[in-house]
């Protein structure tokens, strides 16, 4: 029997309109049958996902963010510090999902989900400003929200 990969699987249960809840169950038997052992964190605020990944991440071989843009971000800020950080995977599941259109990852859940264990790693480009990361937009200054509202 081949070796099951260590998977953890953030959701923000709260993002977009909250979608995810009823995709949440096949997303997880997917999971299963592709021969993953699922651990499944659900966020309760603001900085959760970093803390989790900065805390469990390494005892992982790859991480899944289910949620908004702003969740993912959270799961990397919490990864990239680790010395082996493991591979990610992004459902999107936000309101906008920006980041999730510009890497052409699908729209539909469980589409998004089976691409996170079985597609073709695609590498990133992640920026930091002192010890804060980023991997979509960095703004700052008095019109930081006019991207959103554009």
């Amino acid at each position: 029997m081949e070796k099951q990969e260590k998977l953890l699987l953030i959701v923000n249960l709260h993002a977009g309109m909250m979608k995810i809840k009823a995709a949440l169950p096949d997303i997880i038997d997917l999971y299963c049958r592709q021969n993953q052992d699922v651990t499944v964190y659900t966020t309760s605020g603001k900085g959760d996902a970093t803390r989790i990944c900065r805390e469990r991440g390494m005892l992982f071989d790859a991480v899944v963010c289910c949620g908004g843009d702003g969740t993912l971000n959270e799961v990397l800020c919490g990864l990239l510090p680790l010395e082996n950080p493991p591979m990610v995977g992004y459902i999107p599941a936000g309101t906008t999902n920006d980041f999730a259109s510009s890497m052409k990852i699908p729209s539909n859940l469980l589409e998004a989900a089976r691409r996170a264990v079985c597609g073709t790693p695609t590498p990133i480009d992640v920026g930091q400003f002192n010890s804060r990361y980023f991997s979509y937009v960095a703004s700052f200054g008095a019109f930081t929200e006019s991207s959103y509202a554009t």
